[in-house]
């Protein structure tokens, strides 16, 4: 991937989508595994990621399944 994709950020509901997981899911994995960042300011709860954080995310799922 390149490195202007790597950076790239997507929103929490997107990246579940893409993940194949429903939110509160990909909210919980996220608790465990600390990816993600919450968005700052306006009072929002909304979470970020870049698509490195998803490759990171998908590979801790993997080894947690193991």
């Amino acid at each position: 991937m390149s490195d202007e994709l790597l950076q790239k950020q997507i929103d929490e509901d997107r990246a579940a989508v893409l993940l194949g997981f429903t939110p509160a899911q990909l909210g919980l994995l996220c608790e465990q595994s600390g990816l993600g960042r919450r968005a700052t300011g306006e009072d929002t709860r909304q979470r970020w990621f870049t698509y490195q954080e998803l490759c990171q995310l998908c590979r801790w799922v993997a080894r947690a399944a193991t």
